[in-house]
């Protein structure tokens, strides 16, 4: 009976922990969606087939050649192509890699031919935020803001022929990643 009694506290203890850090890592929060301008952006990118939760290495080889080049960048993005619902994961369409920062635009254009580059520009988007604790908030935030972003679509009466880019910011300075389906007009 002691045995069990221990066994039913060291449970107890790891269901707790695991709640807790679940909390922290924002699983049990509720996201606020809004509609808001967003951009423009100057995006530093390579193109990438296949899951994109492997797309993190992508975008550390594009980060990391613009360091070796001198060009300092925090800010990372992805923008994903296809609905990940109807297309094979092997088959998905992805751009990722880094924004520039206007400030550190006139230093990047003396290395500029040697990167895919795009100009996004100022656009309306459906966004939504959610916390980077750590490398598992990579995989929760779209967990968290996809389904929010849908059902508010769903309230609003947006279709998805009215959706155009689909942009994950990655704002290492505010900790934070936007999501954002852009509106067409």
């Amino acid at each position: 009976m002691k045995v069990v009694k221990v066994i039913l506290w060291i449970v107890a203890i790891l269901l707790v922990c695991v709640v807790g850090w679940l909390y922290y890592m924002g699983f049990f929060s509720t996201l606020k969606v809004t509609e808001k301008e967003v951009g423009p952006y100057t995006l530093v990118y390579e193109d990438y087939t296949g899951p994109y939760s492997n797309t993190g290495p992508v975008v550390q080889v594009v980060y990391d050649k613009l360091v070796k080049d001198g060009i300092k960048t925090t800010d990372g993005f992805g923008i994903y192509l296809d609905d990940p619902s109807k297309v094979k994961a092997t088959q998905l369409r992805s751009q990722v890699g880094c924004v520039i920062a206007d400030k550190d635009l006139k230093a990047f254009r003396k290395v500029a031919r040697r990167y895919k580059v795009m100009k996004l520009a100022k656009m309306m988007g459906i966004t939504t935020e959610f916390p980077i604790k750590n490398n598992m908030s990579y995989m929760i935030g779209p967990m968290k803001a996809y389904p929010a972003i849908m059902n508010y679509m769903t309230e609003k009466k947006i279709a998805n022929e009215q959706i155009g880019t689909c942009l994950e910011y990655y704002d290492m300075t505010g900790m934070k990643i936007t999501f954002v389906f852009q509106l067409k007009k």
